[in-house]
């Protein structure tokens, strides 16, 4: 049974805009890392008409991106990936959690800090993915630690977007060659852009080898 943290990080991504537009909350969909180049994110930002329009004016001037584009407007919603600049690669921590283990389920943004839930395979891979924050100058703060079960978490460490998407995506034959649907099909489903929705896939994708081929090879 895998252990479930719930924890804080004073991220610098987008934070001078995040405080000031408190009225958005963020949710990140996808990390991109990209090794020579400039790491991208996908992001939800959630908020009114007004304050998404200004969240919108104001993200230029943001030290931690180096640009950003609209991938989809919903009511009071909009889709964004963004380039990160060196001052806001500081605060992805994505590779860092891959190396030990550690799964991110929800990744949610508000005016001062991220907050965090994630699968780890242990305490000792927590504490060594703290430390690597706290050397990327991060302030880490554990709020919760459990042991997962059937109610707090899906079974083989996916959320339960991801494994809807994951099964919508089989039942549709998304996998089957030639593919009988294709990603904008299915993203109308779930009421997201197709790029949203591939990245969902490769979370879910992800997930599921990392909790039963990569679990395999461990033991």
């Amino acid at each position: 049974m895998s252990v479930i943290a719930e924890y804080t990080l004073s991220n610098p991504i987008l934070q001078e805009t995040r405080r000031s537009v408190s009225g958005v909350t963020l949710e990140v969909e996808d990390e991109q890392p990209a090794p020579g180049t400039h790491p991208r994110l996908i992001v939800w930002a959630k908020g009114t008409e007004a304050d998404l329009d200004q969240f919108f004016q104001e993200l230029p001037d943001d030290p931690s991106i180096t640009s950003f584009e609209v991938l989809s407007t919903l009511p009071e919603r909009r889709l964004f990936r963004m380039s990160l600049s060196p001052a806001g690669e500081r605060g992805l921590t994505y590779v860092d959690a891959i190396t030990y283990g550690i799964t991110f389920l929800d990744i949610e943004a508000g005016a001062d800090k991220m907050k965090y839930r994630a699968q780890v395979p242990s305490r000792s891979a927590l504490i060594d993915y703290r430390e690597r924050c706290q050397e990327r100058d991060l302030s880490f703060e554990l709020r919760r630690l459990y042991r997962s079960d059937a109610e707090t978490t899906a079974k083989y460490g996916l959320t339960a977007r991801q494994r809807d998407a994951l099964c919508c995506a089989l039942e549709r034959g998304y996998f089957d060659v030639p593919r009988e649907v294709s990603t904008a099909e299915l993203a109308e489903e779930f009421d997201i852009s197709s790029q949203a929705f591939s990245a969902l896939l490769r979370r879910g994708h992800e997930a599921l080898l990392r909790n039963t081929i990569a679990e395999d090879n461990r033991t």
